[in-house]
C-alpha cells in the first residue's frame, strides 16, 4: 500500500547509495518492490504532499524556535521540469537554468526542523498553459512572489502552534519593507538583512500636517525642514559614524574561535514611502564591518525589544547561519536535489519526504542525546531502523 511504498522510499532517501534517484535508492533496498510502483507512488498517487507537511507540523518535537525563512536552488537542464527557468542560482552563485524552492525552518537549540517547501513560479512560466498542462500544475496556482510565500508559510508554522521567537531571513527578503510589515502585524519579531541603500531616519521624522487618514492629511506630506532631519542611506550612516562608535562584539564560537566583528547598533525610522506621509515604528539598524584590512560591511534591521542586549540582538540575527548548513544537508543526505522527475506534484511529495527523512535524523540525533554537533551525516550513518520515522504519523496522509 502507500504507507509500505512511503516507507521503501524514505528508506531509500535514508540509504548510503551516491545517486539517489529512483534507480540509486532501489538498489540499496531490501524490499524494493516494483520500480514502476513506486515511481508511480510519487508521480501519480492521490496522497497530498500538503496533508503530510501538516502532520508533520503537528508532530515535529520542538514547539518553540526561530524561524528561517530563504530559498534554495536546484540547476536543471533543459525547460520540461516544473517551474525550470534563468533565475539567480544560489548553488552556481550566478543567473542560470534552475528551480528555486522557497522554506521555512525552524531551529531549535542545536536542532533544524523543515516546516515548509514550495516552488516558486515565475510570472512568465505561471502564464505558459502548456507546460504547466506537462508538468500537472494545478490550475488554481497563481504566481505568487516568494515574499507572499513566505508569509504564506510563516501562517501556516503558527498555525501548527509553534510558537516563533524570531523570523530570520536575508536581504532578499528583508529589503521588502512589506515583508517587514506583515510579520510586525502578525506581532512577531524579525531580524532581517537589508541592502545598503535602504533609506532610514535616525531621528524620528517630524511631519507637517495631520497624519494619513485625518482631515486635511496630504498625500505629499513631507518633514518639516526645520525640526526634521531628512532620511540616509544605511552606507551613509555607517561611513559617516565615527570609530569610537563601533564595538568589537563576538557572538559565538566556531571552529576555528570566536566570530566576531565591528558593530555601530542604533534606533532608527525605516524611510519607506515618507514622502508619502508613510510612518514606521523605530526599529534597530545593526551595521556590521568584518574585521581585517579588506573589510566588508553588512546591514541588518530588527523590530526584536529597545531593551535587548546589544550582544543577544546581534547573536540572534546571526542564527541564520544555520540555514546554509540546513541546505547543505537536505541535499547531501536526503537528497533534496536528486530528483529526476518534471512533475510539480513530483517534486512536492519528493519535498514533503525529504522533510520526514531529515527531521527523524534531527529526532535521533536528540534523542540519542549524541553530541549536540554530530552532523546530520554521521547520524544517517549510525541509523539501522529507519522505519521509525512513522513516529510522525504517516498514516493518514498516504491512506488515500
Amino acid at each position: 500500500g502507500q504507507a509500505g511504498n512511503a516507507g521503501r522510499y524514505v528508506r531509500g532517501l535514508l540509504s548510503d547509495a551516491k545517486r539517489k534517484n529512483m534507480e540509486g535508492m532501489l538498489r540499496r533496498l531490501n524490499d524494493p518492490g516494483q520500480y514502476q510502483t513506486l515511481q508511480h507512488f510519487i508521480t501519480h498517487s492521490t496522497w497530498s504532499a500538503d496533508a503530510v507537511w501538516h502532520r508533520l507540523r503537528e508532530r515535529v518535537p520542538s514547539r518553540r524556535g526561530l524561524l528561517l525563512i530563504d530559498d534554495t536552488s536546484i540547476p536543471k537542464q533543459g525547460r520540461e521540469s516544473a517551474g525550470v527557468a534563468r533565475q539567480y542560482c544560489g548553488a552556481l552563485g550566478k543567473v542560470a537554468n534552475c528551480q528555486v524552492i522557497v522554506t521555512a525552518a525552524l531551529r531549535s537549540g542545536q536542532a533544524v526542523c523543515p516546516m515548509a517547501m514550495e516552488l516558486f513560479l515565475g510570472e512568465e512560466w505561471c502564464r505558459d498553459e502548456d507546460r504547466r498542462e506537462r508538468t500537472h500544475v494545478p490550475a488554481s496556482l497563481q504566481h505568487r512572489t516568494k515574499i507572499e510565500m513566505a508569509i504564506q508559510q510563516i501562517d501556516a508554522v503558527r498555525a501548527a502552534g509553534i510558537e516563533i521567537e524570531c523570523v530570520l531571513a536575508d536581504a532578499g527578503y528583508g529589503e521588502a519593507c512589506g515583508f517587514r510589515e506583515a510579520i510586525a502585524q502578525r506581532g512577531l519579531s524579525y531580524a532581517v538583512g537589508v541592502v545598503k541603500k535602504t533609506t532610514v531616519f535616525v531621528q524620528p521624522p517630524t511631519f507637517a500636517g495631520p497624519p494619513p487618514g485625518e482631515p486635511g492629511h496630504s498625500k505629499s506630506r513631507k518633514p518639516l525642514a526645520k525640526n526634521s532631519s531628512m532620511p540616509r542611506t544605511l552606507e551613509q550612516i555607517a561611513t559617516s559614524a565615527p570609530l569610537s562608535d563601533w564595538r568589537r562584539i563576538a557572538w559565538r564560537n566556531g571552529t576555528k574561535g570566536k566570530l566576531e566583528a565591528h558593530f555601530l547598533v542604533l534606533r532608527v525610522t525605516p524611510a519607506h514611502r515618507w514622502h508619502r506621509g508613510k510612518e514606521h515604528d523605530s526599529v534597530w539598524l545593526i551595521c556590521e564591518r568584518t574585521i581585517g584590512t579588506d573589510s566588508v560591511r553588512k546591514y541588518y534591521l530588527s523590530n526584536l525589544p529597545p531593551r535587548i542586549s546589544p550582544k543577544k540582538l546581534i547573536s540572534t540575527t546571526h542564527e541564520r547561519w544555520a540555514i546554509e548548513q540546513h541546505y547543505r544537508d537536505l541535499k547531501q543526505e536526503t537528497a533534496l536535489d536528486h530528483f529526476e522527475g518534471r512533475s510539480y506534484p513530483g517534486l512536492h511529495r519528493l519535498m514533503a519526504l525529504t522533510a520526514l527523512a531529515y527531521t527523524f535524523l534531527e529526532h535521533e540525533r536528540r534523542r540519542s542525546k549524541v553530541d549536540p554537533m554530530l552532523s546530520i551525516g554521521a547520524v544517517r550513518e549510525a541509523v539501522t531502523q529507519a522505519v521509525v520515522f512513522m513516529l510522525f504519523a504517516l498514516g493518514e496522509p498516504f491512506a488515500q
